[in-house]
């Protein structure tokens, strides 16, 4: 509820600047939310948490409420937006520094004195899905190196990763609220304070289901006299409202809407470039008087439901005009790439890609947890045990010869209980070429092969030694398939050196339908009790390159009936290994969704699309991954890492 408004007198007494108003004017028409923020009132004591999680699912209110409950206690928080940091260490630390003004990232080191001489009280990570591959940073580095008495609120749509909960460390130090939907008497609160005419208020109560989001919909619908009484979800009204919004517009106008909906944002070179017909300037200013954007720091972009709805739409009407877009904005992206690649190209570059477990190294799908992390010390018993069981006496032993050299280069995921349930050996050459690692052949196999084929100056590359889940092997599993994604992070990481990658497989012929592909070549087929080695070589322009040829590939017209032997694995994925990069974006949010058993009704009402609209997506998926039922779709979803 509202707090009274403090009167003139009070404000001069007080000091308050019109800064003090705006704040208060965001937050005082804050309703139905009051034991939310009674519980997060208690956060903020001395005694309270280290760490608090918000979780509901997207535009349920979970940022409004914890800006509410900050403005409201009159805290100082240091507000990270998740959405834009580059999904990496070294991008956390700077989204940090930018964060508080700074010029410098901090480090472990500097961090509490950075922040106390902001004056901040509190962290805010809000947006947190979109960087699911750092929670172990984040858990790991960053949460430890704060104040005691500081509480970092990590906002977004999971509850805590596993490891949060099963740590004996963290299990009593972690909160979390659920925000839910809110009741209808807030609702009708909600629709008084906006002046909607009260002959609307029920039908909007029911379409909104005490979804803050949906109601924002619903009420833009009445708005423009759409059929609210017709309408049986605010998916069907917010296809009708986009409809209704670009339905007037020309074929030009069109055109910029089309352009925003695939593109990750718009700028005015990306608009002559991927609409070469049509007039840049004109396309950014419809674009930039549109409602259904808004302009940012790197360009335009479509709002979230409105970016997803202009992209159903044309995905229906005109699927070859997205591919046309797609293939048009890599070929101009990879045509100026600069030899030092900053963040925002990599990132429009991922975001065109389809291949899920590239793109979700960027974007990983939001309810998905991510329990991957560097392997301890006292890993060592499970991970040899899952080496001997599935890769002999041989993998035993290059566990035994890396362990005390490189336990860096160790990566694992765990179950709910904190046991191992799979692990990898990655690592940079430079950093293991002059150790004793040199006694396993991999490594001096791999050595020879540079003294033959040189790397250029300040070139680096990866290895990937071994991977193993403790359930498959090297076959395909929902743990492999997050390591497999946590490896496209390093190749994020490293890219501004990454050259070339060298992965150890069993045989090269078993790995062939899916590594080759990637642009994967045998060096040495497998000699009697030896592994075979393979690599990928990115090119001169990288890792931003071998991205921007990867779209390329997926566009072209020969490849869009081929799902099958694309899952990118890196290890061991078998011809039968499920194969999604043929869906589209949409369709991945759909089967994730789908996995954890929703019926078409909750999809829809999820996403924010009519249920026709999801039935649609849902026959799309069948006949796309030759599958017949919905838990067959779902069982390739988990296979594939996009569900849990």
């Amino acid at each position: 509820m509202s707090t009274p408004e403090p009167d003139a007198g009070r404000r001069a007494q007080q000091g308050w600047l019109v800064a003090d108003l705006i704040a208060r004017a965001r937050t005082s028409g804050f309703v139905g939310r009051d034991a939310e923020l009674a519980l997060l009132a208690g956060w903020f004591a001395p005694d309270g948490p280290p760490v608090g999680f918000v979780y509901g699912q997207g535009g349920i209110g979970k940022t409004a409420l914890v800006n509410a409950a900050l403005s409201r206690q009159n805290r100082q928080a240091v507000w990270v937006d998740c959405t834009l940091i580059e999904p990496t260490e070294a991008g956390g630390w700077a989204a940090i520094g930018q964060a508080l003004g700074q010029a410098r990232p901090p480090d472990r080191v500097s961090l509490a004195e950075d922040l106390r001489s902001h004056g901040a009280t509190e962290l805010v990570l809000d947006g947190f899905e979109r960087i699911n591959l750092l929670d172990a940073w984040v858990r790991n580095e960053l949460v430890p190196s704060l104040p005691a008495t500081m509480t970092t609120f990590i906002v977004g749509r999971r509850p805590p990763n596993l490891a949060w909960r099963a740590g004996s460390g963290w299990r009593n130090l972690v909160v979390e609220l659920e925000v839910r939907p809110l009741r209808d008497a807030a609702v009708r609160e909600i629709l008084t304070a906006q002046r909607v005419p009260a002959a609307h208020h029920e039908n909007l109560v029911r379409l909104a289901h005490g979804h803050p989001l949906a109601l924002e919909i619903a009420v833009r619908a009445a708005a423009l006299s759409l059929d609210l009484a017709g309408a049986h979800s605010t998916g069907e009204l917010a296809e009708e409202l986009f409809e209704h919004l670009v339905d007037d517009l020309d074929a030009e106008e069109r055109a910029s809407v089309d352009a925003a909906a695939v593109l990750r944002r718009v700028t005015i070179p990306l608009l002559r470039d991927v609409l070469p017909d049509h007039d840049p300037d004109r396309a950014w200013r419809t674009l930039r008087r549109s409602p259904l954007t808004r302009l940012t720091d790197h360009g335009i972009e479509l709002t979230g439901i409105a970016r997803a709805t202009a992209l159903d739409v044309l995905e229906r009407r005109d699927p070859d005009r997205v591919r046309a877009l797609r293939s048009n904005a890599a070929s101009a992206i990879l045509s100026r790439l600069h030899p030092t690649p900053d963040w925002e190209t990599t990132a429009d570059l991922m975001h065109l890609v389809h291949n899920p477990v590239i793109r979700h190294a960027y974007a990983p799908p939001g309810a998905l947890q991510h329990p991957a992390e560097r392997a301890r010390a006292d890993d060592q018993n499970q991970v040899a045990v899952i080496a001997n069981e599935h890769g002999g006496r041989r993998a035993e032993v290059t566990v035994s010869i890396w362990w005390p050299v490189s336990l860096d280069s160790f990566t694992v995921t765990r179950g709910p209980g904190g046991s191992v349930t799979a692990f990898s050996i990655v690592a940079r050459l430079t950093d293991i070429l002059a150790t004793r690692l040199r006694i396993d052949p991999i490594v001096e196999r791999i050595s020879a092969h540079i003294d033959d084929d040189k790397l250029g100056p300040g070139d680096d590359a990866l290895l990937v030694r071994l991977m193993l889940s403790r359930d498959h092997g090297e076959g395909p599993s929902p743990e492999l398939a997050i390591l497999v994604t946590d490896l496209k992070r390093a190749y994020l990481a490293l890219r501004s050196t990454l050259r070339r990658v060298y992965v150890a497989v069993t045989t090269w012929d078993e790995v062939a339908p899916t590594l080759g592909p990637m642009g994967f070549v045998p060096l040495h087929r497998r000699a009697p009790a030896a592994e075979a080695l393979a690599v990928l070589d990115f090119g001169e322009q990288g890792v931003d390159g071998w991205i921007a040829r990867h779209v390329l590939q997926e566009t072209r017209p020969a490849n869009l009936q081929q799902h099958r032997g694309t899952t990118d694995g890196i290890v061991g994925s078998h011809s039968d290994a499920p194969a999604l990069s043929g869906l589209t974006p949409r369709e991945m949010e759909v089967i994730t969704v789908l996995a954890e058993g929703r019926t078409n009704a909750q999809i829809a009402e999820r996403l924010f699309i009519s249920e026709r609209t999801a039935n649609r997506h849902i026959s799309n998926i069948f006949l796309k991954l030759g599958v017949n039922n919905r838990t067959e779709a779902g069982r390739l979803a988990v296979l594939s890492g996009l569900a849990g």
